[in-house]
């Protein structure tokens, strides 16, 4: 069988759409014995089907896709089912030889999938195998350049996934097994292969870019022999630098490569001549050189350092001194190569540097007092009680400002750290002003944001008070008293931080509680006067409905209507009966209410009663007369006797019912009951009933004698009669006794009917005479051998 882990594999290689067979049954579980067996009858028959088309060489992928989900198919109608396998006997064998198919089947589907999969993979590798072969005998025959070497790699790694995804199907086939350390064998030796190539070719590449840098600082160094310039100079430094960072780029390569370590000693050895021939050079310029291009510079400088001294510098001065100290600072940046090699340059540069650090500390002092004022000015502005947003944010930009200028200073310098250490304590002074400012706003904007929700919220309660409110006003007070606890709720955090606070949040959340009761009280003092009306209306409507279904010529629908209107006044006082706990008015009004409706529970009750009575009395006699007089024209016997019997029946039922259903509420016997349009009391009707089942009795028993005669010995004896004249005696005789034994049976239960003439083989016969001539017919065929 197959390992779980292998069909989480595959469940994410193989998306295929599932057959129709393999359709699961419906969700949940069966209803009955008989919805579980279908179910799985069902789902059985689409697993062997779907079983049968996997069997073919080589199955389809949608095919194993439907028959897996047949497999679920069956398992979930078992499932379904399961509650009635202890409850039905038959139902428990079907689900044993459902669930041996379910464990036989889901072996073979699960068999058959794998190898499919196994020969998927197989398929897929040696089609990527293929490719990087090919690709890999290219990389023998030539160089590769990056984008050609990083494709190698990609084909190697995607081939190393593939392999990776299949291992697990490995302990499935032993062949798949051995195939697959094949591969693995054939990637490690296209890894070391592409390394080796990759070393060789950087190598090579290596001593190139080697090759080009020597003979870059070998030309700019023959440039410096005629004459000196910084520029050249510049030049032959820059390519001292560029080729000791190629050594560095190829450090790894010389442990593997001997050729290109033999190279890169011979550029270190470069490096160290090139270096040595400029500072003979730097030497040789002197420190003149030097002056000429520095000396104007400096000149300026040491005017801009003079104004500086000055008690208030003008903002030209102090921009002329910034110009003049950026312009010094970069030309002492470009000779300090120069001056590390010549002590004479380092000795004059020194002495600049003097100058520029004397301007530059000024500059950094103005810097730290200009950034100090905004900063002062700008927690001024905060101060004030009506301090904005705007406000805040230029203290917090100022501040950033300061931070950032003291970042720049050379704090270290004792010109400049006495006016550093003010700056930053006042950094760290503007910073706790700020967050105390901030809370204390804050503060204020709450307690006006609270004290606003709680005006509106008391205005809109105040509003519903007045005359009767909308739904909207009632819904609009409601929200406002739930704002005040969102305003409240956003300045949580100040009430453990401001006792003052804390004790106006209490108050607000109290008077949040007194709004909140006097909505509600409101709301009850409305719904009462509404529930008031509408049971109001309710009563008086349902005492019409009534009226109407105490009529005599009331009907059925009369009755129910006057019902409904009934349970509808019940529902009512259902549906508020959290009211009258809520409004004594209301409860006081409801009970009375409820003592009218009593009284019109019973006053229906009547009626239904009447009602009743009337049907099985007035209506049931109306249906037998009707009955009565279809029966009487009725040319089929037997529809005949069914109407008789039906209209006795109703007869009979207007003086049973009707006696008990008097017996049972003896204020019955008062009401009328129409009788063909005219009121008649319950006992007249009944009597009527009684003479009309009694004038009855005679015509229905008629009917029932000709119909027990034609089906008994008349039917018998017409039967016989043919049996006769074709000699079959035995039949013949049969029916004639059974001629003869319904007659008697029907003479002794009908005897007054017994000389009656009815019609037979043309003639007419009594019942006496039908059996003496079905005895005389008899008589030969007994006698005869």
């Amino acid at each position: 069988m197959v390992r779980p882990s292998v069909w989480v594999l595959l469940g994410v290689l193989t998306f295929a759409s599932v057959d129709a067979l393999a359709a699961p049954p419906e969700a949940g579980a069966a209803k009955s014995v008989q919805e579980a067996s279908k179910r799985v009858e069902t789902a059985r028959a689409n697993l062997a089907t779907a079983v049968q088309r996997i069997e073919k060489e080589p199955p389809s992928t949608p095919d194993l896709d439907a028959a897996l989900a047949a497999v679920e198919a069956l398992k979930d109608a078992l499932n379904a089912g399961a509650s009635f396998e202890t409850e039905d006997l038959d139902y428990a064998k079907a689900v044993l030889a459902a669930r041996k198919q379910l464990r036989t089947h889901r072996e073979y589907v699960e068999e058959r999938r794998a190898k499919v999969h196994i020969h998927d993979f197989r398929r897929r590798i040696d089609g990527a195998l293929t490719a990087l072969n090919e690709r890999m005998a290219k990389v023998a025959e030539r160089d590769l350049d990056s984008k050609s070497m990083d494709e190698s790699r990609a084909s190697v790694e995607s081939l190393k996934k593939l392999v990776e995804e299949g291992r697990p199907l490995t302990s499935q086939d032993p062949k798949f097994a051995a195939y697959i350390t094949e591969v693995d064998a054939t990637l490690v030796r296209h890894g070391k292969t592409l390394d080796e190539r990759w070393l060789q070719q950087s190598a090579q590449k290596q001593r190139g870019l080697l090759a080009e840098r020597r003979k870059a600082l070998s030309t700019a160094l023959a440039a410096l022999d005629p004459a000196w310039s910084d520029e050249k100079f510049g030049v032959a430094d820059k390519e001292v630098g560029a080729l000791q960072k190629q050594l560095d780029e190829g450090k790894p390569l010389e442990e593997r490569d001997k050729a290109y370590r033999a190279e890169a000693d011979k550029a270190r050895a470069e490096i160290t001549q090139a270096r040595r021939r400029m500072e003979e050079l730097v030497v040789q310029a002197g420190v003149s050189r030097v002056k000429a291009e520095v000396g104007p510079a400096h000149e300026e400088l040491v005017v801009a350092a003079k104004a500086l001294r000055a008690r208030k510098p003008t903002p030209e001065q102090f921009a002329e001194a910034k110009t003049a100290a950026f312009v010094v600072r970069k030309l002492v940046e470009r000779y300090e190569p120069q001056a590390a090699r010549s002590p004479a340059i380092g000795q004059y540069i020194a002495e600049v540097k003097n100058t520029l650090a004397e301007v530059e500390v000024v500059l950094q002092v103005r810097s730290l007092d200009a950034a100090r004022a905004d900063v002062t000015q700008a927690l001024r502005n905060i101060e004030r009680r009506s301090a904005t947003a705007e406000q805040f944010e230029e203290a917090k930009t100022a501040l950033v400002v300061l931070e950032k200028t003291l970042e720049t200073v050379q704090t270290k310098n004792p010109a400049v750290s006495p006016t550093a250490v003010e700056a930053r304590q006042l950094l760290k002074d503007g910073r706790a002003t700020m967050e105390r400012r901030r809370y204390e706003v804050d503060l204020q904007q709450q307690r006006v944001k609270v004290d606003e929700a709680r005006k509106n919220a008391a205005a809109l309660v105040t509003q519903i008070q007045q005359d009767k409110p909308t739904e909207a006003q009632l819904q609009a007070a409601e929200n406002a008293v739930q704002q005040i606890g969102v305003v409240l709720e956003a300045g949580a955090a100040f009430v453990k931080k401001d006792r003052d606070y804390a004790i106006y949040a209490k108050e607000t959340k109290e008077r949040m509680v007194d709004l909140g009761g006097r909505i509600t009280r409101r709301k009850v003092v409305l719904a009462a006067a509404d529930a008031r009306v509408q049971i109001s209306e309710r009563l008086a409507a349902t005492k019409q409905t009534l009226e109407a279904a105490k009529l005599v010529s009331a009907t059925d629908g009369d009755v129910e209507t006057a019902s409904k209107s009934v349970d509808e006044v019940m529902k009512l006082f259902e549906a508020r009966a959290e009211l009258e706990r809520q409004d004594a008015g209301y409860a006081a009004y409801a009970e009375r209410a409820r003592a009218e409706w009593l009284k019109q529970v019973e006053a229906l009750e009547f009626a239904k009663q009447a009602r009743t009575l009337r049907r099985v009395t007035g209506e049931a006699l109306a249906a037998a007369s009707t009955a009565a007089t279809a029966a009487a024209a009725a040319g089929d016997l037997r529809k005949r006797k069914e109407l008789y019997a039906g209209a006795l029946e109703k007869l009979q039922a207007c003086q049973d019912d009707g006696a008990r259903l008097v017996k049972e509420n003896a204020s019955l016997a008062a009401i009328d009951v129409l009788v063909a349009g005219t009121p008649t009391r319950p006992q007249d009707v009944m009597a009527q009933c009684a003479q009309k089942a009694e004038s009855l009795r005679e015509p229905q028993k008629r009917a029932d004698v000709q119909l027990r005669f034609l089906d008994g010995p008349k039917k018998a004896y017409d039967a016989a009669k043919p049996l006769v004249s074709k000699g079959r005696k035995e039949e013949a005789l049969a029916k004639l006794n059974e001629c003869i034994a319904e007659g008697r049976i029907l003479e002794n239960r009908y005897p007054e009917f017994k000389e009656q003439k009815f019609d037979v083989d043309g003639g007419r016969m009594s019942l006496l005479e039908l059996i003496q001539t079905c005895v005389k017919e008899r008589k030969p065929l007994q006698s005869a051998p």
